[in-house]
């Protein structure tokens, strides 16, 4: 399971690149997009400093340039991977407890955790494809199996 995620954090950071580009390559930039888009890499820091018990002052909405989303989810992917290296099926199973962005306290898994960081990324990208094409652009493919065969190649 761990090698699966960290093959799933750099599949993220693959699609995420991907997506950024799209929107650089708008005739002009969408700001709604740009959000979105940071919004995915704020949310990646929050869940991360939840796991490693960081205090921060991020929130699930803060701003960064396309270009600094993009250093931020290389930067997020080295990090997760580092948090999974040389764990085991315990420390998947370690249960974490959080407060969500309404107060709200709850308790779940690392492994559900970072499940739902690479599907809640997932979701976003598909929002920001939306944009691109009602933009006139073109989506960008973030297909997971597109990954696989690029890797093959």
């Amino acid at each position: 399971m761990i090698d699966h995620l960290t093959h799933l954090f750099k599949y993220d950071c693959w699609a995420m690149e991907r997506t950024a580009n799209s929107i650089i390559n708008l005739e002009e930039i969408l700001p709604n997009a740009v959000r979105i888009l940071s919004h995915i890499i704020s949310a990646q820091q929050i869940w991360l400093n939840r796991i490693t018990g960081t205090h921060s002052n991020i929130t699930p909405w803060d701003n960064y340039t396309i270009d600094e989303s993009i250093s931020k989810s290389v930067e997020l992917t080295s990090k997760w991977i580092n948090l999974f290296e040389g764990s085991d099926k315990a420390f998947l199973e370690k249960r974490i407890q959080y407060q969500n962005s309404k107060g709200e306290t709850f308790t779940n898994s690392i492994k559900d955790i970072a499940t739902h960081v690479i599907n809640h990324a997932a979701y976003h990208r598909a929002q920001i494809a939306q944009h691109v094409k009602r933009a006139n652009g073109i989506p960008a493919i973030t297909d997971y199996i597109v990954y696989q065969r690029e890797l093959q190649k």
